[in-house]
């Protein structure tokens, strides 16, 4: 009889002893991997109500956070989490890809300023992440601010030489600082990346005609035409480079057929005035 009561008494012990050893990090752990995620969450709090240094926990709780589609609060325990741990590799992925996402979404809601803050912390994470470096720069020209837009758009072009966006933004850019040269290089290598994108090599003929790049510009407009007979704009900067290389019969003629794509074009009428005003 005392040899059961001492076997009961040992299993008891035994039992207890068990339950006692499991933390709430591992209770925690167990809710979560079984979809209990209200239940993962309070148990990890409790941990780190207990050890609120212990960035694995930290970390979890992010996880669990993350998983019910809390975001922020996921990234305030990724954070802390990476303070604790500053090696945490997989905790800095986690946070560079977090901070895109908000930022985009930022930016979808017409919060710039918050998401350039976002991507701006992309970027510390990982200098290399091309896209957090476009959508940076593209913020920065819409914000007027090219001399800050133009350092990262190079940077993407050093990445990626093949993105046509990047070369369009740019180039209207330089042209705004008044960087001609540069803003010639940038629609040169759009026209190579877009054949057939008739503005492309409108935004090129303008730049010629601005340099007195006459020659350059008659030929690059002529293409322009042939790819596009719709765009009155195209016809105005054709008929300025022919004026502009004194074949103003031929200016007259673009001109003329700008006003008959677009009957308001002052800017057409106002040169063919000038044309009549010189007998031409």
């Amino acid at each position: 009889m005392k040899i059961t009561h001492i076997f009961m008494a040992i299993i008891i012990i035994f039992i207890t002893g068990c339950a006692s050893t499991l933390t709430h990090y591992e209770l925690g752990m167990q809710y979560y991997e079984s979809g209990k995620l209200d239940d993962a969450i309070e148990e990890l709090q409790s941990s780190i109500a207990v050890n609120p240094s212990d960035a694995v926990v930290h970390k979890a709780l992010g996880d669990v956070y993350a998983d019910k589609g809390l975001l922020s609060e996921a990234i305030a325990e990724w954070e802390v989490a990476l303070k604790l741990r500053p090696a945490y590799d997989e905790l800095r992925g986690k946070l560079e890809a977090s901070y895109m996402a908000i930022g985009i979404e930022e930016n979808d809601k017409g919060r710039m300023d918050e998401a350039m803050d976002f991507w701006r912390k992309v970027i510390s994470f990982n200098n290399d992440n091309i896209e957090a470096h476009k959508r940076l720069g593209l913020a920065y020209l819409v914000k007027k601010d090219n001399s800050s837009g133009i350092p990262e758009l190079e940077f993407v072009i050093v990445k990626n030489p093949n993105d046509d966006l990047v070369y369009k933004k740019l180039g209207f850019a330089y042209y705004e600082k008044g960087n001609f040269d540069a803003s010639v290089r940038a629609f040169e290598t759009l026209v190579k990346l877009k054949p057939t994108d008739a503005m492309a090599y409108n935004n090129l003929g303008s730049i010629y005609i601005k340099l007195k790049r006459n020659n350059e510009a008659i030929g690059i407009l002529e293409q322009a035409v042939k790819l596009d007979t719709t765009k009155p704009q195209i016809y105005n900067n054709l008929g300025s480079a022919y004026y502009q290389d004194k074949q103003y019969k031929k200016a007259r003629a673009q001109w003329a057929r700008s006003i008959e794509l677009n009957p308001l074009d002052k800017t057409a009428k106002e040169n063919l005035n000038i044309l009549d005003q010189m007998g031409e």
